[in-house]
């Protein structure tokens, strides 16, 4: 493996769907990854059009160092397949949008296989943020300094504990995802999108604490820049709905943009720019 594999944490495939027409048509023929995407970097304070390849990576993210020197990618490798499978239940997702719009349904359903991939990458996006993995690594250093012991398996230590959360036990949150109303927001018209972010998991609650399980909690997760999986309170509910009042996208978006730590990406740099000065 090379010495400095940079990882995405936010996927390639993911991004792909928040480029627009134009940026597709240029790299056709390419990997979806050389596909350029506008972002609005936070830290520069301006909107940039780069590769997907250059954004949202960090060098070993999910990798570790052994004491022989070499890397063990094995947690990169399954949340690669994770992104795999997500990557396909998107393309049956727009398969079935493109269904609705052309042949008006009454009611149309969404396989559990779709949903559920979903929700794990989703749950991925939770957790595999730097910002979280290197406050572990932190926590494990001090860890291992107060018992006298070697600070070199910090991070294979953070990534295990990354690993594990949310898994069932005292507070299984996939469990709580799970119990969620489940509603895909799509958008039909011309102008009218999502924008997502690096870290594109956000809760919101009106009356109080946004925890997940709390009921009241609504949780945005855009799929593409014309779907958003949109979960609230608990049910059963799976369901398509069409929004494109501008003013609500407007909402979501600004929602959306709030959570953001260094990238807003959508596909209208003009747009971007309003978020942006909303959130300030």
């Amino acid at each position: 493996m090379a010495k400095n594999k940079d990882q995405h944490y936010v996927p390639a495939f993911y991004l792909y769907h928040f480029t627009n027409y134009d940026q597709r048509l240029a790299s056709t023929g390419r990997p979806h990854r050389e596909t350029s995407i506008y972002h609005f970097d936070i830290h520069r304070k301006c909107v940039r059009e780069r590769p997907i390849e250059n954004v949202a990576i960090e060098s070993y993210l999910l990798s570790y160092q052994k004491a022989d020197g070499s890397y063990d990618h094995s947690l990169d490798i399954e949340v690669q397949a994770v992104e795999a499978r997500a990557a396909k239940a998107i393309e049956e997702l727009n398969d079935i949008f493109k269904y609705t719009l052309t042949k008006k349904p009454g009611s149309v359903g969404i396989p559990n296989s779709i949903i559920d991939d979903l929700m794990e990458l989703l749950f991925w996006q939770i957790k595999r943020h730097p910002e979280i993995i290197h406050e572990l690594k932190i926590d494990c250093e001090q860890y291992l300094v107060e018992h006298h012991w070697s600070t070199q398996d910090a991070k294979q230590m953070a990534l295990e504990v990354i690993k594990e959360i949310g898994k069932p036990g005292v507070y299984d949150i996939k469990d709580e995802l799970q119990k969620k109303n489940k509603v895909i927001l799509c958008t039909s018209t011309n102008g009218a999108h999502f924008i997502t972010t690096d870290k594109p998991f956000v809760r919101f609650n009106k009356t109080g604490r946004n925890g997940i399980g709390v009921q009241d909690t609504e949780i945005y997760f855009p799929i593409t820049s014309n779907m958003l999986l949109f979960l609230c309170n608990n049910g059963n509910r799976r369901e398509f709905r069409l929004e494109n009042h501008r003013s609500v996208l407007r909402e979501l978006n600004t929602y959306i943009g709030n959570q953001a730590s260094r990238y807003l990406f959508g596909p209208s740099s003009t747009y971007l720019k309003r978020i942006a000065k909303i959130i300030g």
